[in-house]
């Protein structure tokens, strides 16, 4: 399953925002306000929205300027969460693009709000 959010463009320069988003306790200002988040450290952290179970993920690569990749830290359902940056000047295009290996019945109840949540996640990062 693959859910893609929107593009933001964010008024950092590449190397500026990925050197932010490098590191675990920026995703805490990422979240939607209902999350609860705790961070391990700037490698690992989990979240938790609603009646969903705790989510950990950690960092797993950074492609300097251009990609950070966070995976689930184990759980029933290994997936990814990739943060795609493309330099626009002094300016910083942003895409998240989930990727998750979820069986069909599953993706029909999740499709909706994860694509609600890397929405809201996708404006946040404009306050960074």
């Amino acid at each position: 399953m693959k859910i893609e959010s929107s593009t933001a463009l964010v008024t950092q320069n590449a190397n500026a925002l990925f050197q932010t988003l490098s590191k675990a306790s920026a995703y805490e200002q990422l979240m939607p306000e209902e999350a609860s988040f705790r961070m391990t450290d700037e490698e690992h952290f989990s979240f938790k929205l609603g009646g969903m179970p705790v989510i950990p993920l950690k960092m797993v690569q950074k492609t300097p300027h251009t990609k950070i990749i966070l995976a689930a830290d184990g759980g029933n359902v290994p997936f990814e969460l990739h943060v795609n940056l493309e330099a626009s000047g002094d300016q910083t295009k942003v895409q998240l693009i989930f990727e998750g290996s979820i069986n069909p019945m599953m993706q029909m109840m999740v499709k909706k709000p994860l694509t609600q949540f890397l929405e809201a996640l996708i404006t946040n990062v404009q306050k960074l």
